[in-house]
Parts: structure tokens; C-alpha cells; sequence
């Protein structure tokens, strides 16, 4: 098993915190923000997690890399999706499917954004997906407070046994507070589907476009994981989980 994090966007809803950093590289809680997501995968080291990939933009390539310098439980890598600017952006699905790429033939992985801070076991994720017999794709829900949170995000509509039947991303009028995040757990044959997404011309800027899809074409099921979760989306975001994480660190 591998994991594979975005971390390649320019941030610019953060300026001016994010002009010279990346979002992913802002501190929380004493650390850099990424740390925490690795700090997550680590546990499943015992269940055969051997390699992390953190895709950047080849503009923070280096600050990633003089900033993550371990040592870890398992190997971290740091690639660039060679972009430089903003203008140049791959977006969200055309990262997805560049990072798959990266990932070992044949070797289910995890595809995390790099700024989606939870504090929720990914242990149980794995399971899930080994009953579903490692061969279908797996999406990870959080469920918010309130319903009319949900319009920020997206809605999903599921059949008893979690199947994913609909997405909508941003809806108007939300039904219900459960939503999809950008963690998901994906057989290694997830490669062919992003390439096939890519090559029929389908909007690569935000990962939901792709589950979407996704989910007319094959059979993907979801799982809903309690705890936190946060969008670090704006300032107010990263501070609350700033101080979530200082509380329970």
C-alpha cells in the first residue's frame, strides 16, 4: 500500500500567507501542516503502507523538501508536478492523475488533499476496504453540524450499503450535512480511470468532477468517519485547527 498527497495548488484565497509558502507547508500546531496527514498514514505502516508521495508545484519543490527532512517510519517522497505558476495549474484531478502514475504498478494506494487536516483513524478506512476486497474505490464522508454547511462542500447520495449513487458538488440547496471529502482509498486499476477521465476532456480542476464520474462507471462505496476535519480553506480554518491539534497533540 502507498498513500499519495496533494500538495501542488497556489493558495491564493490565503495571500498574503500563502505568496511565498505553501498551504500545505503553514504551520499547525508547532508543525507543518502536512506533517499531520503523515503523522495519520504512519499507523498503517503494519498494514503494508511502505511509501508516501507528496506531489508539489515545482514552485515550493524545495521548501518542501528542506522542510520534511524526517526521519519517518516509512519512506516520504517529494515530486514535483512541474508547474511554476498559478496560470500553469494542473488542478485538482490532473495532479490525481499524475500522482497515480507515481505510485507502484498494481499496489492499491490512498489519495489525501494536503489541506484536509483530520484527526479521524485511517486504520479503519483500510478495513473497509479490505471488505470490499481491495477492488473498489473507497471515499471517506465527515459529517458537519448543520445541513446548510454541506452548500461548501458537496452532497452525496448513497444506497443502503454506502454505494455512492450521486455527487454534487457546491449544491444550491443541500440535503443533508454528510458530505465526500478528498480522501479516498483507491485500487491500483484507478490509474486506467483517471487516464480515461483526462483523455474524454472531463474539467480537471476540482476532485469531485472525478467521483462524479467516477461513480456512473464502476461501483464505489463510501465511509463515514467521525472525529474533526478541517478545509484549511481561509484564516479562521487554520486557526481553529491550530488550536484543535494544540489541544490533543
Amino acid at each position: 500500500m502507498e498513500a499519495l498527497i496533494l500538495a501542488a495548488g497556489f493558495a491564493t484565497r490565503l495571500y498574503p500567507l500563502t505568496e511565498n509558502r505553501a498551504k500545505s507547508l503553514l504551520e499547525v500546531a508547532g508543525r507543518p501542516a502536512v506533517e499531520h496527514i503523515l503523522e495519520s498514514l504512519f499507523p498503517l505502516k503494519k498494514h503494508g503502507l511502505e511509501r508516501i508521495v507528496i506531489l508539489s508545484n515545482d514552485r515550493y519543490l524545495d521548501d518542501f523538501r528542506q522542510t520534511l527532512t524526517g526521519p519517518y517510519p516509512v519512506s516520504v517522497v517529494i515530486e514535483g508536478n512541474g508547474v511554476s505558476t498559478e496560470e500553469g495549474k494542473k488542478g485538482a484531478v490532473g495532479d490525481m492523475a499524475l500522482g497515480a502514475r507515481l505510485m507502484t504498478p498494481g499496489v492499491p494506494f490512498f489519495i489525501l488533499a494536503g489541506d484536509n487536516l483530520f484527526d479521524f483513524h485511517l486504520t479503519a478506512a483500510y478495513h473497509g476496504f479490505q471488505q470490499l476486497g481491495e477492488s473498489k474505490p473507497l471515499i471517506l464522508l465527515y459529517r458537519l453540524e448543520s445541513v446548510e454547511e454541506a452548500g461548501m462542500y458537496n452532497n452525496v447520495g448513497l444506497d443502503e450499503a454506502g454505494r455512492l449513487l450521486s455527487f454534487e458538488e457546491k449544491p444550491a440547496a443541500p440535503t443533508s450535512p454528510l458530505f465526500a471529502t478528498c480522501i479516498y482509498l483507491f485500487p491500483p486499476d484507478i490509474v486506467d480511470d483517471l487516464d480515461e477521465y483526462e483523455r474524454q476532456g472531463w474539467d480537471p480542476d476540482k476532485a469531485g468532477n472525478f467521483i462524479k464520474w467516477l461513480a456512473k462507471r464502476r461501483d464505489a462505496y463510501t465511509l463515514e468517519m467521525p472525529g474533526q476535519w478541517f478545509d484549511i480553506g481561509s484564516v479562521e480554518v487554520l486557526a481553529a485547527a491550530d488550536a484543535h491539534f494544540r489541544r490533543t497533540q
